[in-house]
């Protein structure tokens, strides 16, 4: 089994290469940056070199004998060391699972909750709170997020990358908004591809099986030395969805059968030998039979394209770093085309991120960062405009007491500005002044503490705040009364950000003795203001005394859990790794208080309470075996069916996926691969139920 609670294991070596209430109203943003400028002058008055560029993963790796990360400080560190808790998916942990999406892949982590709703749709969670259109999990490729504000959610099947040119899978636990930025509130999926200045990947898989299944990818890389590269990949799939088994006549209706194209370039050069360039683009359409947030299943037609340039330039003040991207996205909900403007979003967002990585002395390393983004959304589900712009400042200090302990310390303070121009629905009581002057000021940080008492032994203890704010819908739905029902539905601009607050103490520890590492982990997180989107408040009567359906903060929640696994690896080619987590939620909200339900949230009950996962594998020579188990408590989760949202439980179930895999040539390489081989057709959700499918692949690497 290749992917397990975390890290390949191995006997580290001692080195210096280690981890380390809102307002209501707008508030003035010009103190944002003082406390940033303080640090920066700091930071010219005592100062020493630190490189942080674009790192070569494969040389750190070898060296070090695991993976590397310098997404959570900026600077590389061996993942183990990294003041946050990481779990790391490697390209062969992906190739070995036999994955076609990364859901796929992430189903078999411990404390991640995934939810297949159909071939091409999945919902992923970290550590409870999972629901449709999840707007809780911050999803970066690259440095890029590639979570869409509109609705608050990640269309998972149309990012656009290819499994090939993954080089690792980052998944951070918790809160970790501070860090990562924007909305990184239940955790961050962080993909990160290969890097074409140091990897010439050039591969090419053609695969097939049921469901009428056929799909493919390629991936070239072209290099001028060490000086510039460039990649190129391209992928697709379509297949028959599952059978709509218990939907209404409607949801089975308006589903339609994935049809799915991505296409990415990425260019990187070495300008001189301190200064390096990124240039990315990438296009997606996606046609996807998926659950909507309000519970109904229906048809997903998207078209997404971004854009990304990079500049870092390591100078004698530090590392300074530019990173700016635009994501485009159109979207249609129903099983309309995109050419049914009243159907569909448009959604554009800017970002532009500045910061200085320096190091003060040999034991402090210190980051600064301004950011600023705009996100707007149009059409006719805003009947306008909707946006906001952001303005944020953050600092990172990491501070190596000793050679056993080390410390992280990081502070966000973001500055939102909520703007409309349309006409707001009739009955809210909200007028275009309302939303224009909307906004908050809002603080979310950081702490983590690493102490190492021997090289087998590391301690982590995390304290931390993570800021959700609302989506674009939250913030400017407007649906008048009779266009869906009998009720009006709008946004809010007076709605708040959902505050999170998270302790942790984490345990590693290596078992040399059996090639093993094992990890413990206990959490208490407290949600604040949870968001209910519109088509989930409780209806209220509004100012013209017709129903109204109104984005609002419904209470808090607090979920606890705990996480224990061990995984590891012998000389002759077995590998195992067995996790069990376990979280319990309690809210203390008004959804669903009355008979009849009204939000597909219910977080009390909304993820299983207990999963274990486990896996073997064993590779000889050509030869590639793995086996994978998922086992999971029953939950609750729920359907539109008709005119009432219909509570379904979903009982515990076992889940059994494998893999053969075999290389024919140095070049080639086929591999079948079996998901759900236990039971033909097994109930992971109130969706359809999800059917057994094989999967045969072939893979040319040159």
């Amino acid at each position: 089994m290749p992917i397990g609670p975390w890290t390949t294991p191995v006997v580290r070596r001692r080195s210096h290469m280690r981890g380390p209430v809102p307002s209501r109203r707008l508030v003035g943003i010009a103190s944002i940056p003082r406390l940033v400028l303080a640090v920066m002058a700091l930071m010219l008055a005592a100062r020493s070199p630190v490189t942080a560029q674009d790192i070569d993963y494969r040389g750190l790796e070898q060296m070090f004998g695991e993976p590397v990360t310098q997404s959570a400080t900026g600077e590389p560190q061996r993942a183990g060391y990294a003041p946050v808790n990481m779990v790391i998916i490697t390209q062969d942990d992906i190739r070995r699972s036999g994955a076609t999406s990364i859901p796929d892949v992430l189903q078999f982590v411990a404390g991640v909750d995934v939810r297949t709703y159909g071939v091409a749709d999945a919902e992923v969670g970290i550590r409870g709170y999972n629901q449709p259109y999840n707007p809780r999990l911050l999803v970066l490729v690259n440095g890029r997020q590639v979570y869409s504000d509109d609705y608050g959610h990640v269309s998972w099947f149309t990012i656009p990358v290819q499994m090939e040119e993954i080089r690792q899978i980052e998944v951070i636990k918790g809160p970790n908004s501070a860090l990562y930025g924007f909305n990184a509130v239940s955790g961050v999926i962080n993909i990160i591809t290969y890097s074409p200045l140091y990897d010439s990947i050039n591969t090419a898989t053609l695969r097939g099986g049921t469901q009428n299944y056929a799909g493919g990818s390629a991936v070239t890389t072209a290099r001028v030395g060490d000086k510039a590269g460039l990649r190129l990949s391209l992928g697709g799939l379509e297949a028959s969805d599952f059978a709509p088994g218990n939907l209404t006549e409607t949801d089975a209706a308006n589903r339609r059968s994935p049809l799915i194209g991505t296409f990415n370039i990425d260019g990187r050069a070495r300008i001189t030998p301190n200064v390096e360039l990124i240039l990315e683009g990438s296009m997606a359409d996606g046609r996807l039979a998926e659950k909507n947030l309000d519970g109904a299943f229906d048809t997903s037609y998207s078209r997404d394209n971004s854009l990304r340039a990079e500049i870092t330039a390591d100078t004698p003040i530090g590392v300074l770093k530019l990173n700016a991207y635009r994501n485009e996205e159109l979207v249609s909900i129903g099983a309309a085309t995109l050419a049914n403007v009243t159907a569909s979003v448009k959604e554009d967002v800017y970002v532009v991120q500045a910061s200085d990585l320096v190091k003060l002395g040999a034991d402090h390393t210190v980051r600064v960062g301004l950011e600023y983004r705009d996100n707007t959304a149009t059409g006719g589900f805003v009947n306008g405009t909707i946006g906001y712009q952001v303005l944020a400042g953050s600092v990172m200090w990491d501070w190596r007491i000793s050679p056993e302990l080390s410390v992280t310390n990081a502070l966000r303070v973001d500055n939102l500005r909520l703007r409309y121009s349309g006409t707001p629905v009739e009955g809210s009581g909200f007028t275009l002044a309302d939303y224009n002057n909307a906004g908050f000021t809002v603080a979310s940080f950081n702490s983590g503490l690493v102490f190492q008492p021997t090289h087998k032994d590391t301690f982590r203890l995390m304290a931390a705040r993570g800021v959700q704010a609302p989506s674009l819908v939250d913030f400017g739905l407007q649906i008048p009364a009779g266009a869906l029902g009998a009720a009006a539905v709008a946004g809010n601009p007076d709605v708040h950000p959902t505050l999170v607050y998270n302790l942790e103490l984490d345990y590693d520890r290596e078992i040399p003795a059996i090639g093993s590492t094992s990890r413990a982990s206990v959490f208490y997180q407290r949600n604040e203001d949870l968001i209910s989107e519109p088509f989930s408040s409780p209806p209220v009567v509004g100012t013209t005394g017709i129903p109204l359906l109104l984005a609002s903060n419904v209470g808090h929640g607090d979920a606890m859990g705990a996480e224990f696994g061990v995984r590891g690896h012998s000389t002759t080619g077995v590998r195992w790794n067995l996790s069990y987590s376990f979280v319990v939620t309690v809210d203390s909200t008004t959804l669903n208080e009355g008979p009849v339900s009204t939000s597909p949230a219910s977080y009390t009950d909304s993820v299983p309470r207990h999963v274990v996962v486990a896996g073997i594998g064993y590779t000889k020579d050509r030869l590639e075996l793995d086996l994978m188990a998922r086992w999971q408590s029953s939950y609750l989760d729920f359907q539109f069916a008709g005119t009432t949202l219909r509570p379904v439980e979903v009982p515990n179930y076992i889940l059994l996926n494998g893999r053969i895999g075999y290389r024919l040539t140095d070049t080639f390489t086929v591999a079948a691969t079996v998901r759900q081989f236990n039971i033909s057709r097994l109930m992971q959700t109130a969706g359809p139920p999800v059917e057994r499918s094989a999967i045969v692949s072939v893979n040319a690497h040159f």
